[in-house]
Formats: structure tokens, C-alpha cells, sequence
């Protein structure tokens, strides 16, 4: 066995990485959505949150200025997310979103750069193309998190629904905006303030042309590195 793999600067660069982001992100989803409402499903959705922050840190590490930065924003994220957990303080959850979002913007970018560089497309690309989706949809969540937050009235929402409850609104926006994303739209929360009406325009275009864009860009790439190949 080749012990250099082992190490976290070798395992991110070979892109392997990616594939253990993408199983952190769906732990995530998956928890928050379906258990968030428990204080047990929350805590769970924290930790799955806190290793995505902490995978995040290991994916910068060949870039040193980017890593300091986003060492900086994972420490002040995991620190304001778990004491937003522990003890609710008015304010904090608009300063904990918009830092998980700046956070989850950088990430996004990285990611992008690792699937598109040039070279073969592997699996891990793959899964990497994947992570992306979840991320935007994830970013687009944070994002009316922070609008529902500062404009209670930007949004309409379900009956018997407390919106002001921070890890509730949470929730329902990472379902309403993969819902969106997907352009599927139920039509049980809705947009009524610009700005949330905007978001939503936004991220329905770009759910309808990331798909063609990555299937377009991944095959490029593949034909290109058959063609260097041959």
C-alpha cells in the first residue's frame, strides 16, 4: 500500500475527496430534511454540517492563501453554528447563515475548479458534478435564509408554520429550494417579495442549464483526453 495516500494533502488533490464531500452533503440533506425537526435530527444535521466545513478545509490545502481564508470562515462557521445549537441568541442566526453561505460559496468554487480541470474524467468527477448541484441548491437555501430572515414577509408560507424559528425556516427553504432547482415547484411556499422572487428566477435557470452545461463540459473533456491518449 502506498502510505503517501493516506495523507489528507494527497487524498483531496487525487479528487478522491470529492466522493467522501458528496456522501457528507446527502448525510446532510437527508437528516435535516427528515429529521430536523427533532433536536436529535438537528444535532446529527450539525455534525454532517461540521465535516462538510472540515472537508471543505482539506480540499484548499495546495492553495495556502485560500486555505487560511477558508480556515478562518470554518472556524467562525462551526463555532457561531454549535453555539446557535447550545444557546439561541436573536441576531446570531442571520450572522451564522450569512457566513455559512460566503463558506459554502468558496467550497462551490473550489469544486468546480477540481471538476473541470484538465483530464481524464473519473468517478470522482462525477460525484464531484453531483456535489455541485447539491451545493448550488444548498447556497440558494442559505440564501433565502437570510431574505425570510431580515423580510419576515418575503415569503408564503404553510399554515401552523413558526417562520421565525431559524432552524425550522432552514428546512423548509433547503426543501423549497431544491424544489425549486428542480423546477418542480408545489407550490405550498412562494416567493412574494422582489428580492425572494429574484432568488427563485435565478436559481430555476440556472437548475434548467447546469445539467446541459456539465453533460457538455464532461464530454469535452473526455473526448479531449481520448484524443491525447490515442
Amino acid at each position: 500500500m502506498n502510505l503517501s495516500h493516506l495523507h489528507p494533502r494527497q487524498f483531496w488533490s487525487d479528487e478522491t475527496g470529492l466522493t467522501v464531500l458528496l456522501i457528507f452533503s446527502l448525510g446532510y440533506f437527508i437528516v435535516l430534511n427528515s429529521l430536523g425537526g427533532f433536536w436529535g435530527g438537528r444535532l446529527v444535521a450539525q455534525i454532517f454540517f461540521s465535516l462538510i466545513i472540515v472537508a471543505g478545509v482539506l480540499t484548499t490545502f495546495k492553495q495556502k492563501w485560500l486555505s487560511a481564508l477558508v480556515i478562518v470562515l470554518a472556524v467562525a462557521s462551526l463555532a457561531l453554528n454549535w453555539a446557535k445549537e447550545i444557546r439561541p441568541i436573536e441576531g446570531l442566526a442571520v450572522l451564522t447563515t450569512g457566513l455559512s453561505l460566503i463558506y459554502l460559496g468558496i467550497l462551490l468554487a473550489v469544486v468546480i475548479a477540481q471538476v473541470f480541470r484538465d483530464g481524464p474524467v473519473t468517478a470522482y468527477r462525477i460525484h464531484g458534478a453531483i456535489l455541485i448541484y447539491l451545493l448550488l441548491g444548498a447556497i440558494w437555501a442559505l440564501s433565502y435564509q437570510v431574505v425570510a430572515l431580515t423580510i419576515p414577509q418575503a415569503f408564503r408560507w404553510p399554515e401552523n408554520l413558526l417562520a421565525g424559528d431559524s432552524d425550522v425556516l432552514r428546512q423548509e427553504l433547503m426543501y423549497f429550494s431544491f424544489i425549486t432547482l428542480t423546477t418542480t415547484g408545489y407550490g405550498d411556499i412562494t416567493a412574494v417579495y422582489p428580492v425572494a422572487r429574484t432568488l427563485v428566477m435565478l436559481e430555476a435557470l440556472v437548475g434548467q442549464l447546469y445539467p446541459a452545461i456539465i453533460l457538455a463540459r464532461l464530454v469535452s473533456l473526455a473526448i479531449i483526453h481520448r484524443k491525447g491518449t490515442s
